[in-house]
């Protein structure tokens, strides 16, 4: 990787799997200087913390009915851990 974390003089472009509240774009943003383009969620209430953080930001929704050749290529793809059947309160969340 470049050091001035860039690609072609832009900020590298970030998309996002299974994204929930952004913590990883977060993260992934700060680290690289980059910015993401796209989101995939389909949690509601992550849907709009999201949201709220990266307004204008389009959610691809379900990955599983995206047609992918009409996505918008990325320089980073980041993927969330579908952490809900792992956490304490399991399938009554």
């Amino acid at each position: 990787m470049r050091d001035d974390h860039s690609h072609c003089g832009r900020p590298l472009r970030v998309g996002s799997l299974f994204s929930g509240y952004g913590g990883l774009d977060l993260a992934v943003e700060y680290a690289t200087g980059g910015e993401t383009i796209w989101f995939s969620e389909i949690n509601t209430p992550s849907i709009r913390v999201f949201a709220d953080h990266w307004p204008g930001i389009p959610n691809l929704g379900d990955i599983t009915a995206v047609d992918w050749n009409d996505v918008p290529p990325v320089d980073v793809l980041i993927g969330g851990f579908p952490c809900l059947n792992v956490k304490p309160l399991g399938a009554r969340a």
